[in-house]
């Protein structure tokens, strides 16, 4: 049984996951449909109605124009409240709770299943490229990704778990592709930087760059000697050590496309894909420390998706 539904705002959070509705923990900012018995979910304002039931015949709780009601817990007005979700959507997730998931993390409500509130529904990604329009073959893009140490990349011990970083790149269809790269606050050698593609997935977080993992596609810094991480390509320089300032900063790298399994290297539809679905994509930077953790996997340490464009002044790593 369904026994509450509610908009939550995060609150706090150690990972750009943590901090953001992907998997952020916070109090109910509005109340939708619900239970107002006495020992179920109470935020300290009623619900407009209670959910409905599941269909026995096709298991479906439908609960069509739920309107919904302010709770004070920011102590916003409704038109600031709705203001910021607008401004901040990836700050507020939407949360489903029912009678079983109460009783398992009571006095906790984690809630059965939840979303992060979008503005638009993400465009779907296919499994292959699109072909490229001849117009399109000379066009050039600019991007970004805002670098951190990401949920997968966790472990005991880690000397770069506080690094950071913010990398630019110019895609062009033509096959020009250029980066420049800073990270700080890690404390192990830079050994290799690249653009991956998500890969399976059974959630929404891990379909997409938020959490997915996934092959290289682009590499651009990275040591080429022997038993450093092979992406299948020569990188065409080594990444910029820490400076005395500790941060590491590789200018206008060269990027290479690496070859998919059928040992095809089609630059200018990788390059539309990435603009047309960047949620899929996410750049990845390692270090001598997380690649002597992980080996032979490519975990990395620290990550960011693909974003088109400049950053706004809310975006945060």
């Amino acid at each position: 049984e369904l026994i509450a539904t509610h908009i939550h705002h995060c609150s706090g959070g150690s990972t750009p996951q943590k901090r953001t509705g992907v998997m952020c923990i916070g109090p109910p900012v509005v109340n939708f449909c619900g239970h107002d018995a006495v020992g179920l979910i109470d935020v300290g304002t009623s619900y407009t109605r209670l959910c409905s039931g599941y269909d026995i015949g096709t298991g479906i709780s439908n609960n069509l124009g739920m309107p919904g009601k302010l709770v004070p817990s920011l102590g916003l007005t409704v038109m600031d409240l709705v203001t910021d979700m607008i401004e901040n959507p990836n700050r507020y997730y939407f949360n489903v709770h029912s009678l079983a998931s109460y009783n398992q993390w009571h006095p906790d409500f984690r809630g059965v299943s939840r979303g992060v509130i979008e503005l638009n529904s993400a465009p779907v990604a296919t499994t292959t490229l699109a072909p490229m329009d001849p117009d399109d073959a000379d066009k050039c893009y600019d991007l970004y990704s805002q670098l951190a140490m990401n949920e997968l990349q966790e472990y005991h011990d880690n000397v770069d778990a506080r690094a950071l970083g913010y990398a630019s790149f110019t895609l062009c269809a033509n096959g020009t592709l250029s980066a420049t790269v800073l990270v700080w606050g890690g404390v192990s050698e830079v050994i290799a930087m690249g653009i991956h593609r998500c890969h399976g997935g059974d959630t929404p977080m891990t379909k997409t760059a938020e959490m997915c993992q996934g092959p290289p596609v682009i590499a651009f810094c990275g040591e080429n000697a022997n038993g450093y991480l092979n992406y299948g390509v020569q990188y065409t320089e080594a990444c910029a050590k820490y400076s005395g300032l500790g941060a590491s900063r590789t200018e206008d790298v060269e990027g290479t496309v690496v070859p998919n399994e059928q040992g095809e290297t089609n630059t200018g539809e990788l390059v539309l894909d990435i603009v047309r679905n960047p949620h899929m994509y996410f750049f990845n930077v390692h270090s001598l420390d997380s690649y002597g953790f992980w080996y032979p996997r490519d975990i990395g340490m620290c990550r960011g998706s693909m974003n088109i464009g400049q950053p706004s002044s809310s975006d945060e790593p």
